[in-house]
């Protein structure tokens, strides 16, 4: 085990190191924001002090790119901005004019999409509840449930959904009204994991397992420590240590969000195994 942390330790310094230096040239070039403050949100999630220079830096961009409704281009940028903005307790006025803006970016049925003229969507539906708990009411987890439960009867069913209800319902303390589909969801989240130790869209996707799929599968599994298996967890640190690139990240199709997935992934499931000693 003091083998094993030695090299997450390593691995978390390598891609903590990578990720700022990505952060530096996305605002150099003027990457879209919400990229930016995926990245910076996961990292503070992920330990990071919110005051160090490089946030403030994005901190300024977010304000300045804050439209007159409160919002900025569409819901999951905005839910990125706001989440981000929370850790700077000075623009609480602006956090509340992004919460009101996202209010009424609400679907009828209790979900999120891309804007109030899209269906909902697990995904965008998810990371809000998880990042924004203070918009979660009984609708909104009602709506996932439902979402997820006839998606759950079909197949191909997809790693990153499940892993998104997950992190939602533990956020909000949320209770399944179906126990049983609870059940089935960790259960089948853990199965999917692939002989490689790592997660993919789905299991034996032809694309393989992915930083993307493999860190979202791991943060919904570790939202239920008390539930999972911990050889699930050690396995999925094994992946994503064997799969970092020489240069601190992960290759994935958005290289800094598989990345930054990865590493938050890679930090939460070694503090899990250190719990464990």
């Amino acid at each position: 085990m003091n083998q094993d942390n030695s090299i997450y330790q390593i691995t978390i310094q390598k891609g903590l190191a990578a990720l700022f230096l990505v952060l530096r040239q996305y605002l150099e070039k003027k990457i879209e924001l919400e990229r930016i403050v995926r990245v910076a949100v996961l990292l503070i999630w992920s330990g990071v002090n919110p005051n160090n220079t490089i946030f403030l830096e994005i901190l300024k961009r977010c304000l300045a790119e804050q439209k007159e409704d409160g919002g900025w281009i569409g819901v999951e940028d905005t839910v990125w901005c706001v989440a981000f903005l929370k850790y700077y307790e000075e623009y609480s006025r602006e956090c509340r004019r992004a919460l009101e803006w996202l209010k009424l970016q609400r679907l009828e049925n209790g979900g999120w999409g891309k804007t109030n003229r899209d269906i909902g969507r697990i995904p965008i539906t998810g990371i809000l509840l998880y990042l924004l708990p203070e918009l979660s009411d009984i609708n909104g987890l009602s709506w996932l449930e439902r979402e997820w439960e006839r998606e759950f009867q079909s197949s191909p069913k997809l790693t990153y959904k499940g892993a998104f209800i997950l992190m939602a319902f533990r956020v909000n303390d949320g209770k399944f009204l179906d126990t049983r589909l609870f059940n089935d969801t960790l259960n089948w989240l853990t199965g999917q994991q692939n002989e490689d130790s790592g997660w993919g869209y789905c299991h034996e996707h032809p694309v393989g397992s992915t930083p993307f799929s493999t860190g979202l599968a791991m943060i919904g599994l570790l939202q239920y420590p008390e539930k999972i298996d911990q050889n699930s967890i050690t396995n999925g640190l094994k992946w994503i240590e064997k799969n970092q690139l020489d240069n601190g990240l992960w290759s994935d199709h958005y290289i800094e969000e598989g990345s930054v997935w990865a590493f938050y992934a890679l930090t939460e499931g070694y503090k899990f195994l250190r719990s464990q000693i």
